[in-house]
């Protein structure tokens, strides 16, 4: 994953509020989520590869405008 698809990858998941923050600790990056829990980069984004999260991110998109 290269510095962009980071970015991306961070910005899409705050704005899905999945994080709110992220912490470089001995080397390896942490995410937070609302409630304080920590889990390592790696494990997230195992779980929510950057094409997931645009997924996530167009229908919520979607779906106002589905229900007007």
């Amino acid at each position: 994953m290269n510095q962009l698809e980071l970015t991306q990858c961070l910005n899409l998941a705050k704005a899905l509020d999945l994080i709110v923050s992220s912490r470089m600790i001995n080397g390896v990056l942490y995410v937070y989520n609302a409630t304080g829990h920590k889990v390592p980069w790696d494990s997230f984004i195992s779980d929510y590869p950057l094409e997931r999260l645009q997924a996530m991110v167009d229908r919520q998109q979607i779906r106002p405008k589905a229900a007007s």
